[in-house]
């Protein structure tokens, strides 16, 4: 979790005032790069909370967890996914290839060198992961 030095005015353990954040946070992170990176799209810098003061990562996180128990249901961070429909005609495709197997022939040599190899790797993991479903004790739920 990374915050700017505008989010911590006000957080225990850290200064009042922005410009004594910042210095705080320059003296915290001193040595570390992993624990300042650029905001993407603005000229911020964001600090990871793992470099400051326990008793200030403890406040930030309440305070997320607070948040995150405040938001209303249709303001969630997840967005909602709903499995697509096949329209008749992809199923009457398919259909259609496994009425006639010379159109499965007939597209099966038109691909390139590149998707045979990631057809056959695609049937290898699927063989692999069949022949572990047949090891007593393993289950295909």
């Amino acid at each position: 979790m990374y915050v700017i030095a505008k989010e911590l005015i006000g957080a225990p353990g850290m200064p009042a005032t922005t410009k004594g954040i910042r210095q705080a946070l320059q003296r915290y992170v001193q040595g570390k790069s992993c624990c300042s990176r650029r905001r993407s799209g603005s000229k911020a810098t964001e600090y990871s909370i793992d470099c400051l003061p326990e008793v200030t990562q403890q406040a930030l996180r309440e305070r997320y967890a607070l948040q995150l128990m405040t938001q209303k249901a249709d303001e969630s961070p997840a967005p909602v996914v709903t499995k697509a429909r096949r329209s008749p005609a992809v199923v009457d495709a398919v259909e259609a290839y496994r009425g006639s197997p010379q159109l499965m022939v007939e597209r099966l040599n038109a691909l390139t060198e590149n998707q045979r190899q990631v057809a056959d790797a695609r049937i290898a993991i699927v063989s692999e992961v069949m022949k572990v479903a047949q090891q007593p004790g393993f289950s295909c739920a």
